[in-house]
């Protein structure tokens, strides 16, 4: 007989869990507090009928879960491919590049591309490249014995400089986490350049063609609804009924119960802390939780009535608040190409500027791309959007990454997912992807044991 399993959660783990566990014969269902799918990779228009994104969503070649998910799903030709080149925005040198040389594979292949950029000084590409020959030629145990330690600590006891720190470095750490390389444990760092240092393809990077609704979204949720899925849309759950060491239900903030054999929470971490019953919070398991906190992000968008960038990629910037952004007319075809600029900014570290009024964060976004792109002065501002979130991925902080939980938790028939959980990857949709598949298989292995 089929098992009910019940989702918490319509993010990137959700549907992916959503997806997987329909192949195998589970009636399925996924309650979801929005009235949209794709959790922290979402994307709804505005009065206007123009697309708002939850942020700026950047894929990559070492996203392997993820991309072999979406061509299982017929879903494959969603993303736009960008040439491996990462392009730095500074008053300094205007557009400078670091670019993976095609044709040489890893870690040559970005190797060759630090010692051609005119970011840094002979003496400092020579220092980052010895500093960096531990992690390039490490292993996943190497990497989490530096989870102690801030990158920004770790890059200055390996000897490497100062400007390799504050204009590459810190543009990463807020890339990966919003938030500087002071801040953020030296795990997140090192595992994203083991990755590009071990796979040639990993540097690879990418945009959705348009809004991950259009292109992700909405054709998974057709696609599973029409296998006997059932999505229900605003449906908030807010607490968790159990008896004799079992959940019995997900209750909803309308009072309902929507019960089930397996439960999966593919809540973020900050909403599953809310949820757990108080006879469950001594457990270490669940207090262990408390530890992991969400990182607060912003996402801008400014419509120019000229273009500003002429880029077709993305852009990074260091020493600014602005540490990555795109002009979504040149990047995704489906906006456009061509047309006026509607530029999207991710604003980190944003603990202070989330607080801002929306009139003061336009002003202190516009300064700092004014600095990095002064032609831009002449061009108008027709509009803008923002996009305050104050819990985003968890803070990857020295020392947080021993409470990652596993998907399996002590209730035998609650797991979760998410990219907070356990697993190699970073706090990303790839790292989601990863998680959603561990749930899977902790469940194919509880099923296996006769445990529900």
């Amino acid at each position: 007989m089929a098992k009910n399993v019940v989702i918490a959660g319509a993010g990137p783990a959700g549907m992916a869990c959503a997806k997987w566990l329909n192949d195998r014969g589970y009636h399925v269902t996924v309650l979801e507090k929005r009235p949209i799918a794709g959790g922290k990779v979402s994307a709804w228009k505005d009065a206007d009928g123009d697309w708002v994104e939850s942020g700026l969503h950047v894929f990559f070649g070492a996203y392997h879960t993820l991309l072999g998910f979406l061509a299982e799903c017929g879903l494959n030709e969603a993303f736009d491919w960008k040439p491996a080149e990462m392009i730095f925005a500074s008053p300094e040198h205007g557009l400078a590049s670091i670019k993976f040389v095609p044709g040489l594979a890893a870690p040559f292949n970005g190797l060759t591309g630090v010692a051609l950029s005119k970011l840094l000084t002979t003496s400092e590409k020579l220092r980052m490249a010895l500093g960096l020959l531990r992690p390039i030629l490490g292993n996943q145990a190497y990497l989490d014995a530096q989870d102690n330690q801030s990158y920004e600590a770790w890059h200055r006891r390996h000897g490497m400089g100062e400007r390799a720190l504050r204009d590459v470095m810190d543009t990463m750490a807020l890339a990966l986490n919003f938030q500087r390389a002071d801040k953020v444990s030296a795990k997140l760092i090192l595992t994203a350049l083991l990755h590009f240092a071990q796979q040639t393809d990993a540097s690879r990077m990418a945009l959705v063609k348009g809004s991950p609704q259009e292109r992700i979204w909405q054709p998974l949720i057709d696609m599973l609804s029409a296998r006997g899925t059932c999505f229900r849309f605003e449906h908030k759950v807010v607490g968790i009924e159990s008896a004799q060491g079992r959940v019995q239900a997900f209750r909803l903030e309308d009072g309902s119960l929507v019960e089930g054999d397996l439960f999966i929470s593919a809540m973020p971490v900050h909403n599953l802390r809310k949820i757990i019953p108080n006879e469950w919070r001594e457990e270490p398991y669940f207090s262990n939780l408390k530890h992991l906190k969400g990182q607060p992000v912003i996402t801008v968008q400014l419509f120019f009535d000229r273009q500003v960038t002429g880029v077709d990629h993305l852009l990074f910037s260091s020493n600014s608040d602005i540490s990555v952004y795109a002009d979504m007319v040149n990047v995704a075809p489906d906006y456009h190409r061509g047309g006026p600029s509607i530029v999207q900014f991710v604003v980190a570290p944003a603990e202070e500027l989330i607080k801002l009024s929306d009139e003061a964060l336009i002003a202190h976004v516009l300064q700092d791309f004014w600095r990095l792109h002064p032609n831009a002065r002449a061009a108008k501002l027709e509009k803008y959007t923002i996009v305050r979130i104050p819990n985003s991925v968890y803070q990857a902080r020295p020392g947080v990454d021993c409470y990652r939980p596993d998907q399996a938790t002590p209730i035998p028939n609650l797991f979760l997912a998410g990219d907070f959980t356990q697993q190699e990857f970073l706090a990303s949709i790839e790292g989601a992807m990863r998680s959603a598949k561990r749930c899977v298989a902790r469940i194919d292995a509880a099923q296996a044991a006769r445990q529900f």
